[in-house]
């Protein structure tokens, strides 16, 4: 009889260790946390062009300490190509879409896959916001170009005559020529030159036009070079310094490390404006997770507040 209850009694305890034990595998698997949702981040402008670097490695940081899984496609200056690669993006049913730069009107084909899909598809400082593009987070181009431009008149001192290298198949680019030239002009400054920069070779490209500039302009006939971009700045300010006619003002936009250091030396490269990249893309983070919580975002585009350096702030 005892032998009978020691059996009984070690069939009933291995039973409770067994319910304890798919009692704890349950409890493991309901506590399980969900996969991380999924953004793919495409640009064409990454190796391009250093400020989307900078924004593009921001929101990567940003996102993955939000939890977020990202990859990233760069289509090395090739609008077109972003077009196969959103459609790549929603057949790899990737939970968001960020198009970083680039210029939205030539995406049609791959915006329309992700409108199809119900992939929700954001900007990050992207050429505007085209159907079904939910916000466009950026700063506010045309203080970009207003602010930039004004430093520049600050730094000549009096109405004289400015060249001007733009891109207005960009729109953020576009918008921030349109501000500097209007104002210039509402100063009595004339505008000169206005030539289309070259996104895939801005330095370089920049740096022969204004070397044709300085050939065609004598000293006295030209008095600034405003760029809508560093890169593009960069190459007019190595021009004139290598021609030695560092009376010609250079303004440049995006705060990059290069800008601020030549305009911290207090010589012709007179200003750039910063474009605050991190609270960017802190600021893209927050709208996607606020939507995947439920909240579709307010408005198209959101505007993250710039500033101007010149050699007081550069350091």
């Amino acid at each position: 009889m005892q032998k009978k209850l020691g059996i009984i009694g070690a069939t009933v305890a291995a039973l409770f260790a067994l319910a304890a034990c798919s009692s704890s595998t349950s409890s493991s698997e309901e506590a399980a946390p969900a996969p991380a949702k999924t953004i793919a981040i495409i640009s064409p402008d990454y190796s391009a062009q250093p400020a989307a670097k900078t924004a593009i490695d921001e929101f990567v940081k940003a996102a993955e300490a939000a939890g977020f899984k990202t990859s990233l496609v760069d289509t090395m200056s090739d609008n077109a190509k972003v077009n196969g690669e959103i459609t790549t993006a929603v057949s790899q049913k990737v939970d968001a879409i960020v198009l970083a730069f680039g210029t939205p009107k030539e995406f049609g084909e791959g915006l329309a896959a992700a409108k199809a899909a119900n992939v929700p598809v954001f900007g990050l400082d992207t050429g505007g916001t085209e159907d079904p593009i939910l916000v466009n987070v950026t700063t506010d181009n045309g203080f970009l170009g207003s602010a930039s431009a004004q430093a520049m008149m600050d730094a000549i001192g009096k109405p004289g005559n400015i060249a001007m290298i733009v891109f207005d198949a960009f729109q953020p680019v576009q918008i921030r020529g349109a501000e500097a030239k209007k104002l210039f002009e509402a100063a009595g400054y004339k505008i000169v030159e206005y030539v289309q920069g070259d996104p895939a070779d801005s330095t370089g490209f920049a740096k022969k036009t204004v070397n044709d500039f300085l050939t065609k302009y004598p000293a006295g006939k030209i008095d600034g070079v405003w760029a809508g971009w560093d890169a593009s700045a960069l190459g007019a300010y190595q021009a004139t310094q290598e021609a030695g006619r560092t009376e010609v003002k250079i303004t440049g936009v995006d705060g990059q490390d290069f800008a601020r250091a030549e305009v911290a030396k207090g010589g012709n490269w007179v200003a750039t404006m910063a474009q605050d990249w991190p609270m960017i893309a802190a600021t893209e983070v927050k709208i996607i997770q606020d939507f995947f919580a439920g909240t579709v975002p307010a408005d198209k585009v959101v505007f993250v507040p710039g500033m101007v350096i010149n050699k007081d702030n550069a350091k």
